[in-house]
């Protein structure tokens, strides 16, 4: 019998896995990530015999396995590395962002990392400063599929507290 990997962490299951849901979708886990959701209910609001045909039966395509290759990391300094390459060409903030047809304030908050940048603001950043904000070792983490064990929700997602009321 193989063993089961939970699909947040990716760690070994022993026993019967955990299903959780976690915003709408349901999840084999293990112990210690069984708390990120909530327990799977097991009353179905439409019996089986009533589902309707056409979602009966699905036919499902297998994933290619370069799905996640455009799956890119942003440097964990992005910001240090923004800010000294922009004084470095001797630009201001909006000098900066006129080049790149942005708003100022946003790059003030990328520089802050308050915000992280999107692809396309991150590829103009890269091309105007000369540098590279993403990760290579990130990349080839993901193309090798984690020492081969595949890629989990917990890879490729940061899991975030709701605040407590």
């Amino acid at each position: 019998m193989t063993e089961k990997q939970c699909e947040i962490c990716g760690a070994e299951i022993s026993g019967a896995p955990q299903r959780i849901v976690i915003d709408g979708s349901a999840l084999e886990v293990c112990k210690g990530c069984a708390r990120f959701g909530k327990p799977e209910d097991k009353w179905s609001p439409v019996p089986k015999k009533m589902v309707p045909v056409e979602r009966a039966f699905t036919v499902k395509r297998p994933r290619p396995r370069d799905h996640f290759k455009d799956l890119v990391e942003l440097i964990p300094d992005f910001g240090r590395r923004i800010r000294e390459a922009r004084e470095q060409q001797g630009l201001s903030v909006e000098e900066l962002a006129a080049r790149i047809k942005e708003k100022a304030p946003l790059l003030k908050k990328i520089e802050r990392e308050e915000i992280s940048p999107e692809d396309e603001i991150r590829a103009k950043l890269e091309r105007e400063l000369r540098i590279r904000l993403t990760d290579q070792a990130a990349e080839a983490r993901v193309k090798s599929g984690l020492a081969g064990r595949g890629l989990t929700l917990g890879d490729i997602a940061s899991i975030k507290r709701k605040p407590e009321k």
